[in-house]
């Protein structure tokens, strides 16, 4: 599938799909939050969870590889939830980074990211910007 998009909004990298478990704690006071949960898509400027919950923009989490022992922050660009009417169950977190590069160094995806390129591309994902 193919969409339109404002050349303001283009990726800045490609985003591979993967499964990385996290913790993922809230540094905003006003909005208390921490769970484990996995990403659905990664890229070197951030990535892309599910969540029960949405999260303004801007927020502010700490992301923690456990089994990595790497710990990242990032900031919440949108939530968009999954669903319509009364059965919204999941949002769609879009997170970017503070500090891109190789925070999901050692995994598969860094390898993907380094070696294939075009690996986003070849998915048809939407080309929406971290």
């Amino acid at each position: 599938m193919t969409y339109s998009i404002n050349t303001q909004e283009r990726r800045r990298s490609q985003r591979i799909r993967q499964s990385v478990p996290l913790i993922v704690r809230c540094l905003d006071s006003p909005v208390a939050f921490g769970g484990n949960l996995n990403t659905v898509e990664v890229s070197r400027h951030g990535c892309v969870i599910h969540v029960l919950r949405p999260f303004p923009r801007g927020t502010e989490l700490r992301l923690d590889i456990p089994y990595g022992h790497r710990t990242a922050t990032a900031r919440v660009i949108h939530s968009d939830p999954i669903g319509t009417g009364m059965h919204l169950t999941t949002w769609t977190v879009a997170l970017e980074l503070d500090k891109p590069g190789d925070f999901w160094n050692g995994s598969v995806v860094a390898t993907r990211l380094a070696q294939d390129p075009g690996a986003a591309a070849e998915q048809g994902e939407a080309s929406l910007r971290f």
